[in-house]
């Protein structure tokens, strides 16, 4: 008895000594990608790896390469081998759960709508071509847990040995946990913009509903928010594409960060739920790509602490040349007695310097495993695998002390504010560890503490006092904005104070008026929905004559210019009528090019000048009331484009200078006179040839105006200096600043070039003109640019003259090469997205058998230059005509293919772009048959458009003719251009004889000699 219990404690005592163990180990790892997809891929680099010293290696598992469809059987066979690999290895291994899927492989799995879109509507697209599903789309969340689900079980015995160290799973593109900061448009890696994430219909819906359930009302949303929607279902958030961090900012910007990190902490929460229902011992880490940084607010991630609740452990990909130290420090001082981790990035760009201190700084602070992310075999993987392991691997983990602390709230980083805490941490001496807590401020009560505050009601357009004559029956509706309430609505108005004789209710008085002229006070009180009140008042006058209308609002005056748009949205009635009702506006002077009514004055201004607009409101016993307003429409000064270069001239010879009228421009009209002011007495000036002409008789400098006027009589002048010395200066001609490159293209594409302005210039004067002689006839020059499309293939030479105000010229050449664009095939096995694969190249008299190719097969066309559409033709055992009008241009569209009969086959392609023909082809390829025939065996037979016919090896193949018989014996003559021969197989295409159904007979002669003859159905 004494024994076993002897034995039990030692267990007990060996157990805890593991777990301290495993407590303390630090873990130097490889995190592979895994992003080539062969079964046997990684080994090279998990043996070189943990043959320098890693002791982790983690794996990356696609969900898109297990199930590359929704009804493929799954292939785990990488990840099969690599953790075979890893327990013969004796390392602790990770699993990385890639739940992203690329865009081809969707299908089955969630549809375009269900996919992360940018508030343009558009997809996230990511490194890989890999796209997410909407963390607001349930039944897609479900589809990703069982797969993890799935993994998790797979490997269980793994976990259950002591072999797996955690298991993260990811699902942005570039393999992290949250919401993506950029997408591609369409899918172009050199199109990708910022933007911000989910606005897809989903996440819209629910993020409507998560504000009605907080704000209750849409003014309350409005008056916090600073905006103006109709209702709680017109509610969007902020914009975020292209600059997202400014939205973030805003108090909509932090709902709805605040909206998306619970989407993210539900996804997670219930996503580490499934993992540990397979096996409670598997410990979760999530991974993110930064938690502090501004980028951070896009991401969903500052407050990890919120997120991680219940995870183990707490992963950030940094960038080798972040700050580590403080990266980690936030990391440990928020995640006290759980997994703190980091991973960088292996690359040619960066030394092993920069990436073994990127090691031992996040271990020095805390780290407990740090992985480098690598993807093929390479000898510097040792030296920085080596010297880390050699430091740190067997170093036992413990918790360090801080010396100082300082703070942090997730709004400073949502404000952009949070670059002053790594400030406040750079203060203190380094490289001690210090605390930086996070205060996930909006998480808190405070947070919605506005929403507790009302906002008192206002009157926002009081009363005039108003007027009825003796004995009417008097009715009178309250405006709609008299009150308002900023932050939700008036809830009742009632009237504490009126004559007897007057009823209010539902916002409208009525009454019989008594026969008593005098005034009455009446005061009106508003109540909003939360109990607050104010009040006005307004006195109602009995009288007996009409009451003229009143200007109850006015418009500003507006200043403008040509062609530039005026426009202001009307708010409210113009005109009151004390007594009665306005029954029209009348708008007095308006040009044709002003428009007005009820609710907006316009103008696109077409002259200059001021004008007086007179409105006037005439009530229904035709008094009126006006009010006007001027609209000025000014002349914009010309502008001087450029200046004019100094001159320097001899004394006493003549010199002539024309004035470049193109340095002057007007944005709102044209220059009508150019004139010289302030000229010499030995200087003269022609205004009809702009020409400055004359002989200095002196020597010094002299300074003149050019002065330019447009058609609105403004002017603008610039300066013109002519130094007069002995000699003067040569005239230099223009410089070429560098050679225009030369250019390739195809026959039927556009060429366009736009000669720069930069180009050429001048040292002495100015570059006056650039012309562009004898150019090829498909091109011509104007404004600068030269332009056309290429009609003929050829090499073609361009010259660009560049003439200065001396009429001197420099010229420079380039060459366009246009090219006849080449069609080639590519033959493809049929199928569904992500089915589809390539063949190889089809060429001409390619021989196929058909063993070889799958059930169904159709081919792609390749142009070399751009093309809108396709035309194919195949003739053969199987035809068809089609029009591609979409890349890839293939055969078929969709999913289908043809059956490749054993025939001889001839395929035509023209490429288009819009009209124009780009390129084309034909080939003519051949399907062989793989089965065992007999010498004169007849294949398929019943045949529809090709029958086959296995020939003896000792036939005389130059000598075969070949006759078809038809069953009352007329002879069908068989032109050899129909027979294709093939290692002993003839293939007989009988397509252009458009045979009838029925029974034939093949007759096969040899030198004329009959050698057999062959019964044949046809279809």
């Amino acid at each position: 008895m004494i024994k076993i219990v002897g034995i039990w404690l030692g267990v007990i005592w060996a157990t805890m000594a593991v777990a301290q163990q495993g407590a303390q180990q630090r873990y130097v790892g490889l995190q592979l990608l895994n992003l080539n997809a062969e079964p046997d891929y990684g080994a090279d680099i998990i043996e070189q790896s943990v043959g320098a010293g890693a002791n982790l290696v983690v794996l990356t598992i696609y969900w898109d390469e297990v199930y590359k469809t929704a009804t493929s059987q799954p292939d785990w066979r990488q990840p099969d081998r690599q953790m075979e690999q890893l327990a013969r290895l004796g390392v602790k291994a990770g699993i990385r759960i890639m739940l992203g899927r690329k865009a081809e492989r969707l299908q089955g799995f969630w549809t375009s709508n269900e996919i992360m879109n940018d508030d343009l509507g558009r997809p996230l697209w990511g490194a890989y071509g890999r796209t997410c599903f909407s963390l607001a789309h349930a039944p897609t969340v479900t589809k990703a847990q069982s797969f993890l689900k799935e993994v998790c079980q797979r490997y269980n015995a793994y976990q259950s040995q002591g072999t797996i160290l955690y298991v993260t799973f990811v699902n942005t593109p570039t393999q992290e946990l949250g919401y993506h900061y950029e997408t591609e448009l369409n899918g172009d890696y050199k199109q990708v913009y910022p933007t911000g994430f989910d606005y897809s219909s989903p996440s819209l819906e629910a993020f409507k509903g998560w504000i009605t359930q907080q704000y209750k009302r849409i003014n309350k949303v409005n008056y916090i928010w600073g905006t103006k929607f109709t209702s709680l279902n017109d509610v969007r958030p902020p914009t975020t594409a292209y600059r997202p961090l400014p939205a973030y900012r805003t108090r909509a910007g932090k709902d709805w960060y605040l909206f998306s990190h619970l989407q993210l902490k539900n996804f997670i929460d219930q996503s580490i739920r499934t993992i540990k229902q397979v096996n409670p011992s598997y410990k979760v880490v999530n991974e993110y790509g930064a938690v502090i940084d501004a980028q951070a607010a896009v991401r969903g991630t500052i407050a990890f602490k919120n997120l991680d609740e219940n995870a183990d452990g707490t992963k950030v990909h940094n960038d080798p040349y972040w700050n580590h130290r403080f990266i980690t420090d936030v990391i440990r001082s928020n995640r006290l007695g759980k997994w703190i981790m980091n991973e960088t990035f292996f690359s040619p760009v960066y030394s092993d310097d920069l990436l073994i201190k990127h090691f031992d700084e996040c271990f020095e602070n805390g780290c407990n495993v740090v992985t480098m992310v690598a993807s093929t075999k390479d000898t510097r993987l040792s030296s920085i695998f080596g010297p880390v392991a050699a430091r740190w691997k067997n170093r036992p983990w413990s918790e360090l002390r801080s010396n100082a602390t300082i703070s942090y709230k997730v709004t400073e980083v949502l404000d952009s504010t949070s670059t002053m805490v790594e400030k406040a941490w750079r203060t203190h001496p380094q490289p001690s560890p210090i605390d930086v807590k996070l205060e996930e401020d909006i998480l808190g009560e405070d947070y919605w503490r506005i929403l507790a505050a009302n906002v008192y009601p206002v009157v926002a357009n009081p009363i005039i006092d108003r007027a009825t004559k003796p004995k009417k029956t008097y009715s009178y509706t309250l405006p709609k904005d008299v009150f308002i309430d900023p932050d939700g609505e008036i809830v009742t108005i009632e009237a504490l104070e009126k004559p007897q004789w007057l009823t209010f209710s539902n916002g409208t008085f009525t009454g019989t008026v008594p026969d008593q002229l005098g005034e009455s006070k009446i005061t009106l009180r508003a109540i909003d929905d939360e109990g607050a009140t104010v009040q006005t008042s307004f006195l109602l006058k009995i009288v007996n004559v009409n009451q003229k209308p009143v200007v109850k609002r006015t418009l500003p005056d507006f200043e403008s210019s040509l062609n530039q748009t005026i426009s202001y949205p009307i708010q409210g009635d113009i005109f009151d009528d004390p007594d009665g009702v306005i029954v029209r506006t009348q708008a007095i002077g308006l040009r044709p090019w002003m428009s007005f009514n009820s609710k907006e004055f316009s103008a696109y201004p077409q002259e200059q000048g001021t004008f007086t607009i007179t409105l006037r409101g005439i009530d229904d016993d035709s008094a009126y009331a006006e009010t006007s307003f001027k609209v000025k429409i000014l002349n914009r000064s010309p502008i001087v484009k450029q200046l004019l270069p100094e001159k320097t001239i001899a004394q006493n010879k003549a010199f002539r200078f024309k004035v470049p009228t193109s340095i002057f421009t007007d944005p709102d009209g044209q220059i009508t006179k150019v004139k010289a002011v302030g000229l010499p007495s030995w200087l003269s000036y022609d205004a009809v040839t702009s020409t400055l002409t004359g002989t200095p008789t002196q020597l010094g400098t002299y300074q003149l105006g050019i002065r330019a006027y447009d058609n609105g009589g403004d002017s603008v002048e610039t300066a013109f200096v002519i130094k007069v010395d002995l000699y003067g200066t040569q005239n230099v001609p223009p410089v070429l600043r560098y050679t225009p490159p030369n250019a390739q293209l195809y026959v039927t594409q556009r060429f366009l070039y736009k000669v720069s302005d930069s180009l050429f210039y001048d040292t002495n004067g100015y570059v006056d003109r650039i012309e562009a002689p004898n150019l090829p006839s498909w091109l011509t020059f104007k404004n600068n640019e030269i332009s056309g499309i290429a009609n003929a293939a050829g090499m073609y030479s361009v010259t660009l003259r560049a003439v200065d105000d001396d009429e001197t010229s420099t010229s420079t050449t380039f060459n366009i090469e246009v090219k006849q664009a080449q069609l080639s095939f590519e033959l493809i096995q049929a199928g569904k997205a992500g089915l589809r694969k390539s063949l190889g190249i089809l060429k001409n008299g390619d021989v196929l058998t058909e063993a070889t190719l799958p059930q169904s097969i159709t081919v792609y066309a390749n142009s070399e230059a751009p093309a809108t559409k396709v035309n194919f033709v195949l003739r053969g055992p199987y035809s068809k005509n089609y029009t591609a009008t979409r890349f890839p241009f293939t055969l078929f569209d969709e999913e289908m293919g043809f059956v490749p009969i054993a025939g001889r086959y001839v395929l035509e392609a023209v490429a288009f772009n819009d009209s124009a023909k780009v390129s084309t082809a034909t080939i003519q390829f051949t399907v062989k048959s793989d089965q065992t025939l007999q010498d004169w065996e007849a294949y398929p037979n019943p045949f529809d458009r090709v029958c086959n016919v296995k020939l003896p090896k000792d036939l005389e193949l130059a000598s075969v003719e070949y006759q078809l018989l038809t069953v009352t014996g007329s002879s069908l003559p068989l032109n050899k251009s129909t027979v294709t021969v093939v290692e002993e197989t003839a293939y007989i295409d009988m397509t252009s004889l458009a045979l009838p159904k029925g029974t034939y007979f093949l007759k096969i002669l040899e030198s004329g000699s009959l050698k057999k003859i062959i019964k044949i159905l046809k279809l």
